[in-house]
């Protein structure tokens, strides 16, 4: 039997472990990325753990070309690989993250940005003629909505190619080619829709297993510093330690123990870049009692020591990318 739950229903732990603390939700500004007054921005970028959780002051568009990882929402975390698509409104929170730091697995995603004045532009010319609603109404997301779908058959990979490659060698007549992709995108995006290659988990109320797995990430997150155990949460879960590893592997794509370790380098990417704490001090942190084994496993998860992170990251906090 499967039992609602939201991440109160876990119990508090005990102990007197210091956590790294949750980074506040960044606001991405137009300002930062927007040439001008051109209404279109793209960009094509490869996924870390050093970008925050943030919001945007404009519509964004991600697609995934190629990895997999997670993508955190607001409260909801799913897994991501090639082909995914996110139409993600003003207001709305989110991240993504890679499996790992594995050179051939690297998460690559096309970041597709709309001014809101051009999306109100956008659904002017679509409405008068559009035959049906999905079209021109496609960008119209509520405050902290999002819209996921799924290009199975990768058809959507070359025309994120050519707006990326069109904004970026601005040959002559660039701005109307990159307005043309957009409507060239909008219909496309309102066949998938068609298609019911649609997830939106917004437009209806997720299953009870996903409401459940969501609050343990959740707890995860929240805890990831402190001693985990499949025993203790699947306990808490109300499962036995054998379905709890297989749901949990189905929903996440990686073991319990890889998650842990996942939440917990990421908490030392940001401290490593974001504070003057000693690296000794951030492996406790982060959960690491031994330093040597907080150094391995984070070279195994990023291929470079976290003293040779710490000095050679390029420029995180000097200037974010969209995504």
């Amino acid at each position: 039997m499967t039992t609602m739950m939201d991440i109160n229903d876990f119990a508090p732990r005990s102990g007197d472990a210091q956590r790294a603390p949750r980074a506040p939700v960044y606001r991405s500004e137009i300002s930062e990325h927007f040439q001008g007054d051109f209404p279109i921005f793209v960009n094509r970028w490869e996924e870390g753990f050093a970008l925050k959780e943030h919001d945007h002051a404009y519509l964004e568009i991600v697609y995934v070309m190629s990895g997999e990882g997670f993508h955190y929402v607001g409260d909801r975390i799913e897994r991501t690989n090639k082909g995914c698509l996110y139409l993600l409104p003003v207001g709305t929170s989110h991240m993504l993250r890679p499996k790992d730091a594995s050179a051939g697995r690297k998460l690559v995603v096309y970041n597709l940005c709309i001014r809101p004045a051009f999306v109100k532009t956008i659904n002017g010319w679509l409405a008068p003629y559009a035959t049906s609603g999905d079209a021109h109404a496609l960008f119209d997301g509520l405050h902290a909505s999002y819209l996921s779908l799924k290009d199975r058959g990768m058809r959507l990979g070359q025309l994120f190619e050519r707006l990326h490659r069109e904004y970026t060698a601005r040959r002559l007549g660039y701005e109307a080619s990159l307005f043309a992709g957009v409507m060239e995108l909008t219909v496309e995006l309102a066949r998938l829709l068609q298609e019911d290659a649609v997830h939106g988990y917004d437009a209806k109320p997720a299953d009870s297993g996903r409401i459940e797995m969501a609050a343990i990430f959740a707890y995860i997150d929240l805890h990831a510093a402190e001693p985990l155990t499949v025993d203790d949460l699947a306990s808490q879960a109300g499962m036995s330690n054998r379905h709890f590893i297989r749901k949990f592997q189905a929903y996440a794509g990686v073991t319990f123990s890889a998650y842990v370790q996942l939440r917990r380098i990421e908490s030392a990417c940001r401290l490593l870049l974001e504070s003057e704490h000693k690296v000794s001090s951030i492996a406790m942190m982060t959960g690491y009692r031994d330093l040597a084994y907080f150094r391995q496993v984070f070279r195994s998860r990023m291929g470079m020591s976290p003293s040779e992170y710490r000095k050679g990251s390029p420029g995180a906090l000097k200037k974010r990318p969209p995504h």
